[in-house]
Formats: structure tokens, C-alpha cells, sequence
């Protein structure tokens, strides 16, 4: 089955398009035939509408035809994870209590999409609510493993080929742990820099809408047009060029982040992560240890203490729908949704107020980094994807850039034991079209290396 597993990526067809050596619905056609070949095991749609598919790359082909796309994403086949509404497809979010829900309207990144001519293929599979039970969803890369989650379809169809790029949802690891476990690349903005009007909520404090594409490239472009198009609300976008292009930017120095996690890893994951240090270090990037700087290390001892505040604060957000889908459906949550809503209920407003004035600290000690590092470097996941679906994998690399509301990317690169797992470039805040600018340029460097360099793949 691996074989046959390669991200499609949309940022070099996009130029045949405008040459017509190559359409959008030929585009389409070829993320099909991915579809038929692999989704009755890997099952990363809730749903999918290939005939309206058809429709939407056959205007667009004639767009192109005529020299007149509408917008960077005009032809891009996109998934929507399925807690994001969408007014021809069902929104079900993976719960019994959600069967068969029609939403009205389109949310706002759904609605830029189709503004922009992008093709929605369908909806993509959510854990429950993004937060509780696991859906069928399987890793493309090896079926007896997890895809990650929350946004496990998204992550699959994404680093499968099945989609170009999808939509994904991040309250503390659901986009960059799926796109690192489906070798896909991920971005999760600055809080609040894309809109989720239309996206189910679980914590205003955490939520991020953000995208899982085929590469940091597509991730960017999908992303950069849907901020354009319906910021987040006193969101000034991602920043950058309108046509959504990255020119890869060498950072000139990272901090690496020794978090906790680093425990997690095993010995070719660990092996892997220095390796691509390693390149990085050879391309002329100076890499910088928490021994060798105070402020990086104490913003690292800093992050090692956020795991409480920010599942404490993301509990107490969750009161609100879910306390009352509680009283409606007493059977119909699963357990971790009724597990947080107790903790919450052990909680008060002056507990949040501290786990507030935490996150303000901790952005403090990292937003001090930004004078001497243009981004800081360590891995998307704790190695590669776990065997099972029960568990979706470790937080330990994933939730502190959350926490803080900072952009990071998961970028594929690196490959233990034939499986994939990404490496993480993380930001300040508002400073996403930087950040996006090096991790292309990263993403760039670990392909070039990558048959040249055993280390990475181990």
C-alpha cells in the first residue's frame, strides 16, 4: 500500500493550469482515482460529492481556458473536516447526537472556497466533536495505525493524494499531529487569524482553523486566500502577497525547544530529528541549544508547565454547548467529553483567571525569542503514528504552541521505521507569513537531502 501513497500537490499544477497542459479537472480526476484506489481502507470521508466535484473543476477549467481564474485556489480539490459546516453536505462531527444534521449555510472558510473556485471533494472524518471518539479513519502509510486526530481524515487525504489540502481544526494537537503522522505538512496560524464562523467550538481560548495540504506550499496558499477572504474577527489576515506565493526564506537562527517530550522519542525518531538539525546546520542555519542561551532555556522550562492551565481552560470552555447536549442526550457523549465536563465542574472563574495569567506569561518568555531567533525547531509528533485508534498519539510536542496561539508548522521530511513523521517550525505571533516563508525553505532543504541522507530516513 505505500507504494502508492504521495501527496498532490497543487502549487506545481497550478502553472499548467495557465498553460493548459493540464486542467483542473484532470487534477481532479487523478485525487479520484487515489480515492477509489484507497479509501475503502484508509476512510478518511465522512462524505464525498464527486459530482459536484466534477462541476466546480469543469468551471474552473473553463476559468483557465479564458486567462481568468478567479482567485491562487481557483482548481484546488479540497476536503472540509466534518465539524465545519457546509449547506450541501451533511455536518455530523462524528457523534450519534449529530446524525443527519443539514447546516443552513456555508462556515466562512467554506464559503471563501467556493468564492475562490476551489473544488470541495467532501468531509473529511473528525474524531467526535474533535476531542472524544475515534472515527474509521485509518494512517494511508500503514493501516494498523492511527492517522492522528482530531483531524484524521483531513491528515489521511491529504498525505494520500486524495485531496490537494483540507481543512483542519487545532485546540491542542489536531493539525499538526495528523499532517506529521500522514507525512503531510500542516499549518496552524495565529489564534484567530482565519475565521471559524461556521466551525463547531469546543474552547474560544484554543481553537484554530488551520490546513493540512500536500505541502507547506499548498498549506500557505489555502490558508492565506481564506484569511484574505474572512479573518478571523479583529484579525488583520496572515500578512504577505495577495497570490499566496511563499519565496522559501533560510532562517538565519532557530532555537531548538528540549520540551519534556523529547522523553517520548525513541532512538531512530530521536536519530531522525538530529539528522535533519543536522542539514539544517550544513545549509548555513545556526542551531542553538537551551544550554547555550538562557532565555531559550527558560522559555523551554516555561512551555514544560502549560499541559494543565491549557486542558483546565480548554474544560471549562467546553461548558457551553456540550453542557446541554449532556442534559439532551445523557448516553450520546463519549467519555473524554464527559470527563472534561467534570473537571470544569470543579472549576472556578478565579482558577481561570490564573491559567490566564499563565498563557500571558508564557507568551511573554517565548515572544522574547523573536529578538535573537527567527523561529524555533522540534518535532511535530513523538515519532511516527502508534499502532491502534483508541489513543491518537502524544500532545507533548503540540499543545504549548496552541496554548500560546502562535503559528507552527508540521513539515514533512523525515521518515523511522518506512513511516513518516513531521518536523515543527514554530513562531511569534502575527509573524505567520515569516514563518511560512523558512519552513517552505526547510521543507525544501529535507527534500533535497532526503535520498542523500540515510540519517533521516532510519
Amino acid at each position: 500500500m505505500t507504494g502508492r501513497i504521495a501527496p498532490r500537490a497543487f502549487s506545481t499544477a497550478v502553472g499548467r493550469f495557465h498553460d493548459r497542459s493540464d486542467t483542473p479537472r484532470a487534477f481532479l480526476e487523478r485525487c479520484l482515482e487515489t480515492v477509489d484506489a484507497l479509501e475503502d481502507q484508509v476512510r478518511a470521508f465522512a462524505a464525498i460529492d464527486a459530482d459536484a466535484a466534477r462541476q466546480a473543476a469543469d468551471m474552473s477549467t473553463r476559468r483557465y481556458a479564458d486567462g481568468r481564474p478567479l482567485s491562487p485556489i481557483d482548481g484546488m480539490v479540497v476536503g472540509v473536516k466534518d465539524i465545519i459546516d457546509t449547506a450541501d453536505l451533511p455536518t455530523e462531527m462524528n457523534s450519534p447526537i449529530k446524525k443527519g444534521n443539514r447546516p443552513e449555510a456555508d462556515a466562512a472558510c467554506v464559503a471563501a472556497v467556493r468564492q475562490g473556485g476551489g473544488v470541495i471533494l467532501g468531509k473529511t472524518v473528525t474524531t467526535e466533536f474533535a476531542i472524544s471518539r475515534s472515527g474509521p479513519t485509518t494512517n494511508p502509510h500503514d493501516p494498523t495505525r492511527t492517522p492522528g486526530g482530531s483531524s484524521s481524515g483531513s491528515g489521511a487525504a491529504a498525505g494520500s493524494g486524495m485531496v490537494a489540502a483540507s481543512f483542519g481544526t487545532q485546540t491542542q494537537g489536531s493539525i499538526i499531529r495528523p499532517a506529521s503522522y500522514c507525512g503531510a505538512a500542516g499549518f496552524k496560524p495565529t489564534l484567530g487569524a482565519l475565521s471559524t464562523d461556521g466551525v463547531h467550538p469546543l474552547s474560544r481560548s484554543h481553537d484554530h482553523l488551520g490546513t493540512i495540504a500536500s505541502c507547506v506550499r499548498d498549506a500557505w496558499r489555502l490558508a492565506k486566500w481564506t484569511a484574505d477572504i474572512h479573518p478571523g474577527h479583529g484579525s488583520a489576515g496572515l500578512g504577505g502577497p495577495h497570490d499566496g506565493t511563499l519565496t522559501p526564506t533560510p532562517p538565519a537562527r532557530m532555537g531548538v525547544l528540549r520540551l519534556d517530550g523529547f522523553s517520548e522519542l525513541d532512538d531512530k525518531s530521536h536519530a531522525a530529528f538530529d539528522a535533519a538539525l543536522d542539514i539544517l546546520r550544513r545549509a548555513g542555519v545556526a542551531i542553538v541549544e537551551p544550554a547555550d542561551d538562557a532565555r531559550l532555556a527558560r522559555a523551554t522550562a516555561v512551555m514544560n508547565t502549560i499541559f494543565t492551565p491549557s486542558i483546565s481552560m480548554v474544560a471549562r470552555d467546553m461548558r457551553w454547548p456540550f453542557t446541554g447536549y449532556r442534559a439532551q442526550h445523557p448516553d450520546g457523549l463519549g467519555p473524554r467529553i464527559l470527563e472534561l465536563l467534570e473537571m470544569a465542574e470543579q472549576s472556578t472563574i478565579d482558577d481561570y483567571r490564573g491559567w490566564m495569567r499563565e498563557r500571558e506569561d508564557a507568551r511573554a518568555a517565548v515572544a522574547d525569542l523573536a529578538r535573537d531567533f527567527d523561529a524555533v525547531i522540534f518535532p511535530a509528533s513523538s515519532g511516527p503514528a502508534p499502532v491502534g485508534f483508541d489513543y491518537t498519539g502524544s500532545r507533548a510536542f503540540l499543545t504549548g504552541w496552541t496554548f500560546l496561539g502562535f503559528p507552527t508548522f508540521s513539515v514533512p521530511g523525515m521518515t523511522v521505521n518506512g513511516l513518516p513523521c513531521g518536523l515543527q517550525i514554530a513562531g511569534f505571533a502575527d509573524r505567520d507569513y515569516a514563518l511560512g516563508r523558512h519552513a517552505a525553505w526547510v521543507e525544501d532543504r529535507l527534500s533535497d537531502d532526503a535520498g542523500r541522507s540515510p540519517d533521516l530516513k532510519t
